[in-house]
């Protein structure tokens, strides 16, 4: 068979546009109606002739003979039995020159068999797009999973080190965000007694305490110290001091620090500030509101919109006598690269859903000890979101899912994607903007946690919202699927999470301060 073409149209044959091969005098599908381009078989000396379109071979164009098929050909369509005799030749010509099973397959019949055969086409090809998706899930959660369990320590040597907590300090106590503000009060001279003193009592024991962090809403001006003092309550006894120069100081958290954690055992410890010098503008201090932990407000009595009032402040904690970090007395940076702030229970109460939706069981919900079911349902992507206010130089997000039912037989696929607080969910799910992804992670059986992991490619500092999706990667009921996540907590940059550089206590007289 010798088959030609315009040597206009020769390149456009063999570029990756979908198309359908018209054998005969086909009529009725208009331009437009499917989204290929319509090439004709035409009778030409003794031979045959494909055309784009309408389009012929202008008067003495050169044609050219075509040695390998066209390219992206989705079907051959003959209008009737008189033009199929010329299609399965071409067929032919198409084994012999393509190679065996790469012919398109023929329809025979109008317009409307056409169309009906396009689609059926496309939704096999939907099928197996559904299919290998599914099975790439898998390959990537299991190459995943390998490559975690190979640059992992053994389970067991894993548990040690978390019960020794040789680990980043880790968050132990935090105030709700600051509503308030208290003057600190300004003498010219330290007073032993500790009048004139804000004092706290700190709603944490000493040992392993690795260090304090205080917020300030306005920075003094003029000139003097800030006088902060550790103390406890049982024995009298003052653990450790810090005294900082205006000049250093800017508004945000100030970070007081230990050279190590703190190993005496001491239950009840008080925080005492103050203030020395000559200024133009006290230092103010932020509050929060106390609460329900009446006996953690703050000396002298101050209220926080109209309730008890305790400084803002957060407690950070390690293995006691652990040096974190370079923490030579003067190091420039006495804490560690690195801070893990875990998110607790009235973090988590601000789980909202990310979709509506109606089912005949419980497929979301808050459950205790920070636990979150979202349940994946049929033929959608759950979602949830939970908003943090106030993260201070995040560069990784991390969190546990499993699938709690033991009778699940269906995999689950899990995804944590952190981003901007005004994301959409649907922009959250397509990664548009966003700030990390942990990607699309899938739990083969039940029982079998799977670690998920969000890095960020720089810190941030600011609100931000977790976003989790559950599915069903083979399309099916998701029977049992009862998803659970939890673990959740987030890594913190110290260059970059406070206004001030850390501080150390003083030593023999010198303030170990940056």
């Amino acid at each position: 068979m010798k088959l030609s073409t315009p040597a206009a149209q020769f390149a456009s044959l063999y570029d990756g546009t979908p198309k359908i091969i018209a054998v005969g005098a086909c009529a009725g599908l208009e331009a437009g109606a499917v989204p290929l381009r319509l090439l004709r078989l035409v009778r030409h000396d003794g031979g045959y002739l494909l055309l784009s379109g309408d389009a012929g071979p202008e008067e003495g164009e050169a044609l050219r003979t075509l040695a390998i098929p066209p390219a992206a050909v989705r079907v051959l369509w003959s209008c009737d039995e008189a033009a199929r005799q010329d299609a399965e030749r071409l067929l032919g010509w198409w084994d012999e020159a393509g190679g065996p099973d790469g012919a398109p397959p023929q329809v025979t019949g109008d317009v409307f068999t056409l169309l009906r055969g396009l689609l059926a086409q496309a939704f096999g090809e939907i099928d197996g797009l559904h299919r290998r998706n599914a099975g790439l899930q898998r390959t990537l959660s299991t190459l995943r999973e390998e490559w975690g369990r190979s640059a992992r320590l053994p389970p067991e040597a894993v548990e040690l080190l978390d019960a020794l907590r040789l680990s980043p300090p880790r968050l132990v106590f935090a105030t709700p965000r600051p509503v308030g503000t208290l003057p600190v009060p300004l003498r010219h001279g330290r007073n032993p007694a500790g009048a004139a003193e804000i004092v706290q009592r700190l709603p944490s024991g000493a040992r392993g305490l690795a260090g304090i962090d205080l917020h300030l809403d306005r920075a003094p001006k003029g000139s003097g110290v800030l006088a902060v003092a550790l103390t406890g309550v049982e024995m009298g006894e003052t653990i450790a001091e810090w005294t900082l120069p205006f000049g250093e100081l800017r508004s945000g958290w100030l970070p007081l620090r230990l050279p190590a954690a703190s190993t005496r055992m001491d239950r009840l410890l008080d925080l005492r500030v103050g203030a020395i010098g000559v200024v133009t503008e006290a230092p103010r201090l932020s509050l929060a509101q106390a609460g329900l932990l009446d006996e953690y407000a703050v000396a002298p009595p101050a209220r926080a919109v109209g309730q008890p009032a305790m400084l803002a402040l957060r407690l950070w904690g390690g293995l006691p006598g652990l040096e974190y970090g370079p923490a030579a007395h003067l190091a420039p940076h006495p804490v560690p690269d690195h801070l893990v702030w875990p998110l607790t229970q009235p973090v988590l109460a601000q789980l909202r859903k990310g979709r509506e939706f109606e089912a005949t069981f419980p497929w979301f919900g808050l459950l205790r000890g920070g636990r979150i079911l979202l349940h994946p349902l049929h033929g959608v992507v759950t979602a949830a979101h939970i908003p943090l206010d106030e993260v201070p130089g995040a560069v990784a997000v991390r969190a546990r899912a499993v699938i709690d039912d033991p009778r699940c037989r269906s995999p689950i696929a899990c995804k944590l994607v952190v981003a901007p607080p005004s994301l959409t969910v649907d922009e959250a799910e397509r990664e548009e903007g966003i700030l990390a992804s942990s990607g699309w992670m899938v739990l083969e059986e039940p029982r079998r946690p799977l670690d998920l992991s969000a890095a960020l490619s720089a810190p941030w500092s600011g609100p931000m919202a977790l976003h989790l999706f559950t599915d069903i990667p083979d399309r099916g009921h998701g029977l049992y699927g009862r998803t659970i996540f939890s673990d959740f907590e987030l890594e913190i940059d110290t260059r970059t999470a406070w206004a001030n550089l850390p501080a150390l206590p003083v030593v023999d007289g010198v303030a170990a301060t940056p």
